[in-house]
């Protein structure tokens, strides 16, 4: 898994196959798959999720 992020200015909108967009904090954790369980983990301890 590769996870980017960047600058941005505009208005993001699901399109084509993504269905839905979601911003989600660690305090939403329960709610996402194992893989994204430890990549929360690390984006925490990296300062990177609040």
């Amino acid at each position: 898994m590769t996870c980017y992020w960047a600058a941005y200015e505009g208005h993001l909108a699901p399109a084509a196959e993504i269905e839905e967009l979601a911003w989600l904090r660690y305090a939403d954790r329960p709610i996402v798959s194992p893989v994204d369980q430890l990549i929360f983990d690390w984006l925490r301890a990296q300062g990177l999720l609040a």
